[in-house]
C-alpha cells in the first residue's frame, strides 16, 4: 500500500486573478511563485492562467476557470456541504490573521472555539473575492509529527 505523506498542493479557482493575487499575499501573506499559460477550449480568452503562490510550506495555484462557478449567498460563510480549504498557522500567528481580514474589510466569522478534547484549537472563516470559503485554524499540538501519530495513524 502506498502511503502518503501529506497533501502538497490545491488549485482554487478564481473569477479575477489580479484580485486573487492581492488577495492570497497582500492579505493572507502569500509570495508569488510561478505563472504558467496554458490554451485552453471555452475559456473567455482562449487562455487560461496558472499563477502559484507559496502560503509557508504549502503550493496554491490559482486559476481562472473556463466557466463561470456560481457561489453560495454572501452571508454564507462556512462553505456549502461542508466543502472549504482550511490552512493551518502557529497559534501565535492566529492573530496577526484575523487582524489583516479585519484591516482589509474581509468579513469572517470567530474566532469559532473546538472541542478541547479535539486536536484543532480555534478558527476562523471567511470567503476570498471569488466566493471561495476559506478557514486558517491553530492546531492545540504544533509539532506536525505528533499531530499525525495521534489523530491519523491506523493499527
Amino acid at each position: 500500500m502506498a502511503e502518503l505523506e501529506s497533501l502538497n498542493h490545491t488549485a482554487i479557482c478564481v473569477h479575477d486573478l489580479v484580485e486573487g493575487m492581492h488577495f492570497y499575499c497582500d492579505i493572507l501573506g502569500g509570495t508569488p511563485h510561478q505563472r504558467s499559460n496554458y490554451e485552453i477550449e471555452d475559456t473567455q480568452t482562449g487562455i487560461a492562467i496558472f499563477q502559484s503562490v507559496i502560503l509557508e510550506d504549502y503550493l496554491l495555484a490559482l486559476t481562472v476557470p473556463s466557466n463561470f462557478m456560481p457561489m453560495p449567498p454572501e452571508d454564507q460563510l462556512r462553505g456549502a456541504h461542508g466543502f472549504r480549504h482550511g490552512f493551518c498557522v502557529p497559534r501565535e500567528r492566529f492573530d496577526a490573521v484575523q487582524k489583516s481580514l479585519t484591516e482589509n474589510k474581509v468579513r469572517f466569522e470567530g474566532p469559532v472555539d473546538h472541542p478541547e478534547a479535539g486536536p484543532f484549537g480555534q478558527s476562523i472563516y471567511f470567503k476570498d473575492p471569488s466566493g471561495n470559503f476559506l478557514e486558517v485554524l491553530w492546531l492545540r499540538e504544533e509539532n506536525a509529527q505528533t499531530f499525525r501519530r495521534r489523530y491519523t495513524h491506523v493499527e
